[in-house]
């Protein structure tokens, strides 16, 4: 009895001790440690309860007393280790926290400056929007008009003597370079084409520069065969642009289609050729001469590079064989285009024109440039001008309107508005093509009135309607890919059934950006530029 009694008593303490222990650990110990100390315990309480002999109680109890003081330094250690540990966990939970708050605040400024920004450039495009639409109540029809007459219109006798002094001129260099030629040799050339703002009627008083075009066309014998590409550019803005090219491929025999004097098929001893006049139907050039006729080097294929320099040293040398029948200076210009020229007459009025020896793709009036301020095609493959349709569409769009409708007016206005920006900030992506495109679309495309009182709203749309272009950065050419061109025009099917052109593919992202700014700036400067030429 007396040791059962001294037994629940040891059990007690046993028990006692167990919670004091348990109740000074920390809450967040595992419950694998737990789970061994509590079976330690309950393993010698069952020991204690069922054991009989008095010794053995005796001696179990000294050993208990014993592992008990043991088990306590033990729990005593194991606490300090943990309070240690403790420690350590509450460093690294601040640092955590630190860390934590600093992801947090770096997150949060990440997230406000999305907002920011989105933020500024809806207000940017809402203050683009609103510099554009301003324009109708900022300047009038009449004050609009004003300065139309007073600045921007080349009377049409101006136009006429411009263009009739440069065809004169230019006739005669071209006849020189024929009558130069080497028989049988040499490229020859066709009758000039007259292009651009000066030839369609919107010429501005900045812009009063004569474009003409000199086909080329290979030595008899010879004939052109031509490769339509469509090359697709995934470059800055767009993975489905599309531009038209050519190659152009020298061969030998075959039937040319400016000239019939090198169809070999015909028989006329009584024929005489303009542009051949001292080739005889017996001339041939040797196989081996092919690569030596402007191509490629090792290829058949017409090399752009090569045209442009043999075309250039060709109207030099026939400058220098007739210079001296003018009174006036010729400068070859160092500017982008190679074939710019400029006449200085000794009163020192210059007169502006640029030569560009093309390729007339098949029977058509499209041309294949020999020169494009652009990286985008290499230098077998040749870019496509289609001048003389857009021309044409012009011209049927004005039959359709009223004898004094504003078109070309606007035109003229926003081409002087273009070269005024551009000599203020240079030169960007923007150029008079895209301004003519720009006004064909709404030609086409969209119904409006274009009586003269409606001047200010058109021009409105032409600016509104680039700077949508400019946003999306793309811009269709207005007859490529456009099914509601009329077929009264001419335009080859193969082009009207074709994908849109984009004219914005040659711009990279910080040119672009150049071509942004140039109009938004252009749109701010116009009220005030308007008003000080109409006081």
């Amino acid at each position: 009895m007396h040791s059962c009694v001294r037994s629940k008593k040891r059990c007690k303490t046993i028990f006692s001790l167990f919670l004091f222990s348990a109740l000074h650990r920390d809450t967040d110990l595992c419950a694998e440690r737990m789970d061994d100390r509590f079976l330690c315990v309950f393993f010698v309480i069952v020991s204690l309860l069922l054991s009989k002999d008095n010794n053995v109680v005796h001696d179990q109890d000294d050993s208990i007393t014993v592992r008990m003081q043991n088990h306590e330094l033990v729990l005593l250690e194991e606490r300090a280790k943990l309070e240690q540990e403790e420690q350590c966990s509450d460093q690294e939970d601040t640092l955590s926290w630190y860390l934590w708050k600093t992801l947090s605040l770096i997150s949060l400024y990440h997230v406000l400056k999305m907002f920011l920004k989105k933020g500024y450039n809806l207000q940017k495009k809402t203050q683009q929007c609103l510099s554009i639409s301003s324009l109708a109540s900022n300047i009038d029809n009449k004050t609009l008009t004003s300065f139309l007459h007073q600045c921007v219109l080349v009377t049409p006798s101006s136009s006429w003597q411009t263009c009739e002094f440069v065809e004169g001129f230019v006739n005669d260099l071209l006849k020189t370079v024929r009558n130069m030629s080497t028989a049988g040799s040499d490229m020859e050339i066709a009758d000039l084409v007259g292009v651009g703002s000066l030839y369609e009627q919107w010429a501005s008083k900045k812009s009063v520069i004569c474009d003409i075009h000199i086909p080329i066309i290979p030595p008899k014998l010879y004939s052109f065969e031509f490769e339509l590409l469509k090359e697709s550019s995934s470059k800055d803005f767009s993975s489905s642009t599309n531009q038209y090219c050519c190659k152009v491929k020298m061969v030998k025999g075959g039937t040319s289609s400016i000239c019939p004097c090198n169809n070999p098929n015909l028989d006329d001893d009584d024929m005489l050729c303009l542009l051949h006049p001292d080739n005889k139907k017996g001339d041939h050039v040797a196989e081996s001469n092919i690569n030596d006729l402007l191509c490629l080097e090792n290829s058949s294929y017409l090399e752009k590079t090569h045209v442009v320099k043999w075309f250039k040293t060709a109207i030099m040398k026939a400058w220098k064989e007739i210079h001296h029948k003018y009174e006036f200076e010729l400068i070859f210009q160092n500017w982008e285009n190679p074939g710019s020229l400029k006449v200085r007459f000794r009163s020192g009025q210059p007169i502006l024109f640029s030569l560009t020896p093309v390729v007339r793709f098949k029977d058509s009036e499209v041309h294949l440039i020999s020169y494009l301020p652009s990286a985008t095609f290499s230098d077998t493959h040749w870019p496509m001008c289609f001048a003389r349709y857009e021309n044409a569409l012009l011209q049927h769009m004005t039959k359709n309107l009223s004898d004094n409708a504003c078109h070309i007016h606007c035109l003229q206005i926003l081409s002087f508005l273009h070269k005024h920006q551009t000599a203020l900030t240079g030169p960007c992506g923007l150029t008079s093509y895209h301004l003519k495109n720009a006004l064909l679309h709404l030609l086409i495309n969209t119904p409006s009135s274009w009586d003269p009182e409606q001047m200010v709203l058109r021009l409105n749309d032409l600016l509104t309607f680039l700077h949508q272009k400019i946003e999306a950065k793309v811009f269709d050419h207005a007859l490529v890919g456009n099914p509601r061109i009329p077929t009264e025009i001419g335009f080859p099917k193969e082009f009207r059934a074709g994908k849109p052109i984009n004219l914005f593919l040659p711009l990279n992202y910080e040119l672009y950006l150049k071509t942004d700014t140039h109009l938004l700036e252009m749109i701010r400067n116009m009220p005030v530029l308007i008003h000080e030429y109409d006081q």
